[in-house]
C-alpha cells in the first residue's frame, strides 16, 4: 500500500506556482525580450525622430525605443496610456536624446515639435533681384525660381499697389522672423504688410500740396536711399531733388541708371549716359517709372520733408564718409568737385 506525502506535495505546487508568478510578474515588467545581439545605444546623444501622421502609439514607441530614445517601447506604450495621452501625441520632427525618461519625452511629444525659424534681415536699399537672392540663399527651403513668382505684383491686391506695375519699392526693409511652413508669396505678402502698417500713418499733406502721389513720393524715397549715406543728409538730398522737379531740371541721379544698367558696381561710361531709358535722369526730366530700390521709412519720412534749402546740385567730397557737399548753383558745385579728395 502506498501512502502519499501531503506536505512533500503541498510544498512542491506551492513552488511551482511561485516561480510561476514570479516569471509572470517579470515579463510584464520588463516587457517584451530585446533582440540577441542588440546594440546598446549610450545615452545623451541627441537624435532626430520623425513622427508621421497617423503613426500609431505602438509605432511610436518602436520607434523611440530603435533609436534609443526610450529603453522598452513596451513599457513605454503602457506608461502613454496610463497617462491617457495617446490621443495627445503631435506629429512632427524632433531633437530628442537617447536614455531619456519616459515623462520627459511624452512631455515633448504633447508639447509639439519645436519650431524652426529663420532670420532674414533686409537692409535698406535692396533691390527686388537683391531680395530674391538674399531670400534664396538664407532660406534652405525656398528656391531662387519660387521667389521671382512670388514677386510678381499680380499675386497681391493691396490698394496701394493699384495703377503700379511692379513691387519694387514696396518691400520694406526690416528683419523677419520666418518658419517653414511660408510659402514665397506668404514671405512677400508679409513685407506689404509691413509697408502698409509702417508708412499707414505718414502725413502725406506736403504730397497732396503739390500734386504728388504716394507712389510718387516712393520713388524720391528710393532715390535719397541710394544716394544718403549720412542719415543728417537725407532732408537735403531731397531737397535738391525737389528744387529741381519745380523748375523742370534734369535729377542727373546716377542710381537710377545704375538700377536700369544693373551696374553698381562700376562706375557709368560715356556711353552709359546716353543710355535712352526713362531710368537715365540725366537724358530725361521727371521722376523715373519706378522706384529704384526699396526705401526705409526714414527716407520715406524725408521725402515727405524736404529741408527748406535752395540746394540744386549735390557732390561726394569725401570718398571715405560719402559726405557730400551742396550748392545752389553750378559754379559752386564746380568748386565742390574741385576740392573733393
Amino acid at each position: 500500500m502506498i501512502v502519499k506525502n501531503n506536505k512533500f506535495t503541498s510544498f512542491a505546487l506551492f513552488l511551482i506556482i511561485s516561480i510561476f508568478m514570479f516569471s509572470f510578474s517579470a515579463c510584464s515588467l520588463l516587457g517584451p525580450p530585446t533582440e540577441d545581439g542588440k546594440e546598446e545605444i549610450p545615452s545623451g546623444i541627441k537624435v532626430k525622430i520623425t513622427i508621421e501622421e497617423g503613426m500609431t502609439l505602438q509605432q511610436i514607441a518602436q520607434l523611440l525605443e530603435s533609436n534609443g530614445v526610450v529603453d522598452n517601447a513596451f513599457l513605454f506604450r503602457l506608461f502613454v496610456q496610463q497617462k491617457d495621452k495617446e490621443r495627445n501625441l503631435a506629429p512632427g520632427i524632433y531633437d530628442l536624446v537617447t536614455g531619456s525618461k519616459y515623462e520627459d519625452v511624452l512631455d515633448e511629444l504633447v508639447l509639439g515639435p519645436p519650431i524652426v525659424t529663420y532670420t532674414v534681415t533686409i537692409p535698406e536699399g535692396y533691390t527686388l533681384d537683391d531680395i530674391v537672392k538674399k531670400y534664396s540663399l538664407e532660406l534652405p527651403f525656398i528656391d531662387a525660381a519660387g521667389m521671382e513668382d512670388a514677386v510678381k505684383i499680380h499675386n497681391y491686391n493691396y490698394d496701394y499697389l493699384e495703377g503700379t506695375g511692379s513691387l519694387e519699392g514696396f518691400l520694406f526693409p526690416k528683419t523677419y522672423e520666418i518658419i517653414l511652413d511660408y510659402s514665397p508669396v506668404d514671405i512677400i505678402g508679409m513685407m506689404l504688410a509691413q509697408y502698409q502698417f509702417e508708412t499707414g500713418d505718414l502725413d502725406y499733406s506736403f504730397a497732396v500740396e503739390n500734386n504728388f502721389s504716394k507712389y510718387d513720393i516712393l520713388i524720391i524715397a528710393s532715390m535719397i536711399e541710394r544716394e544718403a549715406y549720412i542719415p543728417e543728409e537725407r532732408e537735403l538730398i531731397s531737397a535738391v531733388i525737389h528744387n529741381r522737379l519745380d523748375i523742370d531740371m534734369a535729377l542727373w541721379i546716377d542710381a537710377t541708371l545704375c538700377y536700369y544698367l544693373e551696374k553698381w558696381e562700376e562706375p557709368l561710361t560715356e556711353s552709359d549716359l546716353e543710355t535712352d531709358s526713362g531710368y537715365n535722369t540725366g537724358l530725361y526730366t521727371g521722376l523715373p517709372p519706378t522706384p529704384i530700390c526699396n526705401p526705409g521709412l526714414a527716407s520715406i519720412i524725408a521725402a515727405l520733408n524736404p529741408a527748406d534749402v535752395s540746394y540744386l546740385y549735390f557732390v561726394v567730397t569725401n570718398s571715405e564718409t560719402h559726405e557730400h557737399s551742396f550748392a545752389d548753383d553750378h559754379n559752386e558745385h564746380l568748386n565742390n568737385i574741385n576740392n573733393a579728395n
